[in-house]
């Protein structure tokens, strides 16, 4: 079992409407932040092991390098979920707006 939630830090859309094209890869809605990159970076430097359930992946970048300022898409494990009041955090730290997929409502 997993848990699916996304971040950003603006969009033209509401929050269920941006998540549900970020699942089909459209990032067209969206800007590239700073901010965005530097929640990435964290995320990564604080638990390695969530590049494995992280998108854009490496390989998405290779083909669209500016979606790593656009979103983050986490899809949590059980285990994974001891991190998310954290990841929260970090995220309205660098203001990034996003959706739980789970709650179906946004954070």
């Amino acid at each position: 079992m997993s848990s699916d939630f996304g971040f950003w830090k603006r969009s033209a859309g509401n929050p269920e409407e941006v998540f549900d094209s970020l699942a089909e890869g459209d990032t067209s809605d969206l800007v590239v932040s700073p901010d965005v990159l530097r929640f990435r970076e964290e995320l990564l430097t604080r638990w390695p092991d969530v590049e494995d359930v992280l998108e854009p992946s490496r390989f998405d970048l290779e083909e669209e390098p500016d979606d790593a300022g656009k979103y983050v898409l986490l899809t949590l494990s059980v285990r994974q979920l001891d991190y998310l009041h954290e990841i929260l955090d970090m995220a309205k730290r660098n203001g990034l707006v996003g959706f739980s997929g789970v709650a179906g409502e946004p954070i």
